[in-house]
């Protein structure tokens, strides 16, 4: 009976280790794949013991790479929000005009299912605040790229 059971046991862990499917999400500046990464999000991962189709994984991959996308910059997405566009700031570094907007994808490719794609995050803009030599540069996000003017007036 043990051995039934160990060779029971074997199959279902081997099944699960055969069924699983990642989600390779990243964010980028751009509807190119080859342009650089903005940045390295959680990757979903899918698995379970019975077979997980690259159908599953292909209708569920867009919408957790978004998700993943939103958890990473900390806030909400398609339009970026306070708590997201202040981190992407943050990390861009530089001011973003309204004139010349960044816009933020979520990339991403399913593996062994040959199914890739990208959806959009929002547009970025960012107001550098510089207060002089003494004090740190701020970077502070524009919601919507609405504000067209700089908030010290620059």
């Amino acid at each position: 009976m043990a051995k039934i059971i160990l060779l029971l046991l074997a199959v279902f862990v081997s099944a699960a280790m055969a069924n699983r499917r990642t989600c390779f999400c990243e964010i980028r500046a751009s509807t190119d794949r080859s342009d650089p990464m903005f940045l390295d999000v959680d990757d979903p991962r899918y698995s379970h013991w019975l077979p997980f189709s690259c159908g599953t994984a292909k209708a569920r991959c867009p919408d957790d790479c978004r998700n993943s996308a939103a958890s990473a910059l900390g806030g909400a997405v398609h339009p970026l929000d306070h708590s997201a566009g202040t981190r992407a700031c943050n990390m861009i570094r530089r001011q973003v005009t309204p004139a010349d907007p960044v816009h933020l994808y979520a990339h991403y490719k399913t593996s062994s299912c040959g199914h890739e794609g990208y959806q959009y995050l929002g547009e970025l803009c960012c107001w550098e605040l510089n207060l002089g030599p003494q004090y740190p540069t701020y970077y502070l996000h524009n919601p919507s790229c609405s504000a067209d003017t700089h908030p010290l007036g620059r």
